[in-house]
């Protein structure tokens, strides 16, 4: 199942080297090539649903009409440009049928599956023009102590949605995941639901875990209470220590709780992982992934109480960018920053835009390694253009070693074999990967939600980019 401007597509994996095409849909309100962008698509494999979300910078049919016409990083603030989610089911997965109505909200950036699809946790992008009740957005030309070059308040937080109906489902009245940013509402990005059933919620300002069922201590109301998804608690995580910037995006994240990822002096099941979406530039100040230390957090009152007088962050363990690690060099123009990853025992393998696959050892959190890289630099644009990736996905077949699905914008789904599968990570030797000083066929970020690119300032704050 695959996602992009196209709507949605399936594939027979039966022969998982060689996917074969079975169906496309596109929500028929949708013009061609204008869903935007279900970015980090949900599946329900029990009911066999897809989630989509769909963010208003998306091209409608009638754009005259609707004043949606393309995802130009504008129509964000329109109140007409509808968000939401759609429900798609894929029983018969040569034959995509929608479920019920589009599921209309005030965010849609990303629609993230909670308690096993029984709800769903729908963030971001930034604020639409009638939404300042969520609060005070701050800019570079505030008072101290404001002194950072990047917005704090400009996202949508969390809205909830009970699909325990698929046809009939019930949207919450208030958002949740409010003052994540020191005090402040902000962009709720991602949402990642461990082993353990914490949702880690990230965006501008960190990482925020919630627990959504037993009881807890509730560090806002200072008493014990039962949580529910539409009612979450505050229980570990927060501001986020390492990044590239000190306004800290955080695009998505990962807890291993099976004890594959240890560090010494924390406990199973503390080392939180974390991707900063960042595209400053140089190269090398793009955003990271950082592993941090939970142990501190725990109780939810460090992330409660935090302000931007005395900011609380959690402790850095270690972080990984290739050009500060390995080091490598590169076209400082090109997409520098990680993104999606996932994590498979102490493997994880992150997409990272022009820099391809990243694979990495986090099996010792406090040393990271990278054990593997694919990267292309192409030859001609339309038969072999340059990595511009987006999102992976390992497939385990123990008898002829893992398989690795990439996602890139450029390239389309590539499929790599890692001989001797992700068991192998705190075997394989350190790598880096050669430097290229040029690639004339690179994408390269040119606008997003935080505007026109730039060397520095308010204007590369890219999430989610466009690309020339």
């Amino acid at each position: 199942m695959i996602t992009g401007r196209f709507g949605f597509k399936t594939h027979d994996v039966s022969d998982p080297e060689n996917p074969v095409a079975m169906d496309t849909f596109l929500p028929p309100e949708i013009a061609e090539f204008g869903y935007w962008q279900d970015e980090d698509m949900e599946l329900d494999t029990r009911r066999k649903l897809i989630i989509g979300a769909l963010d208003p910078r998306h091209n409608d049919l009638d754009s005259a009409a609707t004043g949606c016409p393309d995802p130009d990083g504008l129509a964000v603030r329109d109140v007409d440009c509808k968000s939401g989610f759609y429900v798609i089911s894929y029983a018969d997965p040569a034959n995509l049928e929608q479920v019920g109505d589009f599921v209309s909200l005030p965010s849609g950036h990303t629609a993230s599956c909670i308690q096993k699809c029984r709800y769903i946790w729908t963030g971001g992008p930034a604020r639409r023009s009638d939404q300042n009740w969520l609060g005070t957005i701050l800019g570079p030309d505030q008072p101290a102590p404001y002194v950072f070059d990047r917005l704090v308040g400009d996202g949508r937080p969390i809205w909830v949605t009970d699909l325990r109906n698929p046809a009939r489902p019930r949207v919450s009245d208030e958002p949740i995941d409010i003052w994540r940013n020191d005090q402040y509402t902000d962009y709720s990005h991602d949402v990642d639901e461990d082993a353990r059933g914490i949702a880690w919620v990230s965006g501008r300002g960190g990482i925020r875990g919630y627990a959504t069922r037993g009881w807890h201590r509730d560090p806002y109301q200072n008493r014990v209470r039962r949580a529910t998804p539409f009612d979450p608690i505050l229980v570990a995580g927060g501001g986020v220590a390492g990044t590239a910037q000190p306004v800290m995006f955080m695009h998505n994240s990962g807890r291993p709780t099976d004890g594959s990822v240890r560090a010494s002096g924390v406990a199973r099941g503390d080392v939180l992982v974390g991707t900063e979406e960042e595209f400053t530039r140089p190269c090398e100040a793009s955003g990271k992934i950082v592993l941090s230390d939970l142990s501190g957090s725990r109780g939810g009152e460090p992330a409660a109480s935090s302000t931007l007088a005395r900011p609380y962050r959690m402790p850095v363990l270690d972080t990984f960018h290739p050009f500060v690690d390995t080091p490598e060099t590169a076209n400082p123009a090109l997409g520098c920053s990680a993104h999606y990853f996932e994590i498979e025992r102490s493997m994880l393998g992150a997409a990272w835009y022009g820099q391809g696959l990243r694979l990495l050892d986090i099996g010792n959190a406090r040393d990271v390694r990278q054990v593997g890289y694919y990267r292309v630099t192409g030859t001609d644009d339309a038969t072999n253009p340059s990595s511009n990736s987006r999102d992976m996905a390992f497939h385990t077949d123990r008898r002829r070693g893992d398989l690795l699905y990439l996602f890139d914008m450029n390239r389309g789904v590539e499929i790599l074999r890692l001989e001797g599968g992700v068991r192998a990570a705190r075997r394989m030797q350190a790598v880096t990967a050669p430097s290229v000083r040029r690639d004339r066929l690179a994408a390269q970020p040119v606008g997003s939600l935080g505007g026109r690119a730039s060397s520095a300032g308010a204007g590369a704050g890219f999430i989610c980019p466009l690309f020339a």
